[in-house]
């Protein structure tokens, strides 16, 4: 399966990014990134490293890179924490514009084998309320966590044309390993990077009966196809 991957410089994206590399069943990766991947893909055969500026506006020669594909993990999103000081305008954009516009053009304008679906996974968190309670007042974060909302409800939107299969993931603390913490609450209130990348992996080639999918839902999923992956 060919895919595509977005946020691949971030906190989670390499892992998503070595996991595929390792994963036989994905044959080629399309990364779209402001920034130039870590030294340790730079030369991966599977890698298609493509540099953009504005995402949601691509290319015709781009948008060739990326045809045949089958599915997105779309990760790239502003946290509460580092939206601080930047701009209503350039949030907006960034958590709104570019993966709604993605995904429209990416379920228009590519052709997944065998006539499926496109898949996006779109990685939102577990505060974000779904599109049905925009009208509500939140007491904290509610501008970045309504303008992820917004994005859910665009996204059901699109997926309208029947083009498109979405799927929204909502994780609570992302972690690498199983902190202290998490393991006294449970993992209720966390997920380690390695369960939340074989999760995403394992729903982008095998769908999901769940269109969200919450903090244990992915626990319990990745839980699963880190098993299934290792044999």
């Amino acid at each position: 399966m060919k895919i595509i991957l977005t946020g691949v410089t971030g906190y989670l994206g390499p892992e998503v990014l070595l996991q595929c590399v390792a994963n036989e069943r994905i044959t080629s990766i399309v990364t779209l990134a402001r920034r130039d991947l870590a030294p340790e893909f730079q030369n991966e055969g599977k890698i298609t490293a493509i540099k953009v500026d504005e995402f949601g506006e691509y290319s015709d020669d781009v948008l060739e890179k990326m045809e045949g594909a089958g599915g997105c993990i779309w990760m790239m999103g502003t946290t509460p924490s580092k939206a601080v000081g930047v701009p209503m305008e350039t949030l907006h954009k960034i958590n709104v514009d570019w993966p709604s516009k993605s995904a429209k053009i990416f379920s228009e304008k590519l052709s997944p084998p065998d006539g499926a679906k496109f898949r996006f996974i779109y990685t939102s968190g577990f505060m974000v309320p779904g599109p049905e309670v925009l009208d509500k007042k939140m007491w904290f974060a509610e501008d970045t966590r309504k303008s992820r909302s917004w994005t859910e409800k665009y996204i059901l939107e699109v997926e309208k044309d029947g083009r498109l299969e979405a799927v929204f993931a909502k994780p609570a603390l992302i972690t690498n390993g199983e902190p202290f913490l998490g393991r006294l609450s449970g993992g209720r209130w966390s997920v380690s990077i390695q369960a939340i990348t074989a999760a995403f992996i394992d729903v982008i080639l095998n769908g999901s009966d769940k269109q969200t999918l919450w903090n244990a839902d992915l626990r319990e999923r990745g839980a699963i196809a880190i098993k299934k992956f290792a044999t």
